[in-house]
């Protein structure tokens, strides 16, 4: 395990229904009738973050938080910290301002209800913050969100001309204020930017390379800010057999290996929240440069 320095460990909370590659293929009317996972998964999640001692951000849909309250609340007395995912992983460039802010305050009202405690934190459906949706960003300013964490920068996730950087940094609504941005992780390479934070990435690329980026961040002060779904974890959900082989592939490729490449990840280095990462007891507000 790294000494010193603590990475930070996101949960995107959503099932295996509510993801966008699979948007073509169930209907968000149809939901109800898809038969959910959650309540394995996310006890599985929780036991493995307890084996290890760690701690996590939960980016959480409010449709879960309404459909599975008791989740929520067991995995704020778990000690983790809960964020919003939007309320039914609508990405930004398919919503107006208006249909923004209205599925953000659902959301957060669904998620501070079932967990007991008040959440600052926003992670946009599929990174989708562009600079065609900076609006975003002064709504969440003017709903008293501190943090967003919904920039990955490397290839179509990543609009430089909304943040530039690979890492925390502020995005500005002039007039409104600022807001702290927690980019996930990538590794530069031969002027590229490459993905190594997690999701589909961390279930392709070998453990080793994985853990050779984020050790090279954390011996330059810096610390890696990753990303999983419950339901990656989770090889026997239900298959989508309409949908399109990349599709599919994209989506069930190595399901069955992650949870044993967490449980390595977790035994190679620290994970907190981005509360326990970044918080300021000083300021009472999320900072930017983390002390190791």
């Amino acid at each position: 395990m790294t000494a010193g320095i603590r990475n930070v460990l996101t949960i995107d909370l959503e099932d295996w229904f509510h993801v966008t590659n699979f948007e073509p293929y169930i209907n968000r009317e149809d939901w109800h009738s898809c038969p959910p996972r959650v309540q394995h998964t996310v006890p599985r999640l929780l036991e493995i973050l307890a084996q290890y001692h760690s701690h996590a951000t939960f980016f959480c849909l409010g449709w879960i938080a309404r459909e599975f309250p008791h989740l929520i609340r067991r995995i704020a007395d778990a000690g983790h910290e809960l964020a919003t995912h939007g309320q039914e992983h609508r990405l930004l460039t398919r919503q107006t301002s208006a249909e923004f802010k209205e599925q953000l305050i659902l959301s957060r009202d669904a998620i501070e209800q079932a967990g007991g405690v008040p959440i600052f934190g926003h992670r946009a459906p599929t990174y989708s913050l562009r600079q065609s949706t900076e609006w975003a960003v002064r709504i969440l300013l003017e709903a008293g969100f501190q943090y967003d964490s919904s920039v990955y920068p490397f290839g179509p996730h990543w609009d430089p001309g909304l943040c530039d950087s690979r890492f925390p940094c502020h995005l500005y609504d002039h007039g409104t204020g600022e807001i702290a941005e927690y980019p996930l992780t990538t590794y530069r390479l031969a002027g590229r930017n490459l993905p190594v934070a997690g999701g589909g990435y961390f279930r392709l690329l070998p453990y080793p390379v994985i853990r050779w980026a984020i050790r090279q961040l954390n011996q330059e002060g810096k610390p890696a800010i990753m990303y999983l779904h419950p339901w990656e974890l989770d090889p026997y959900q239900p298959r989508v057999s309409h949908a399109s082989w990349l599709a599919r592939f994209r989506h069930y490729h190595q399901l069955e290996h992650t949870e044993t490449k967490l449980k390595r990840l977790l035994s190679d280095f620290r994970f907190g929240s981005i509360r326990e990462v970044f918080w300021s007891a000083r300021t009472q507000r999320y900072e930017l440069d983390p002390q190791p």
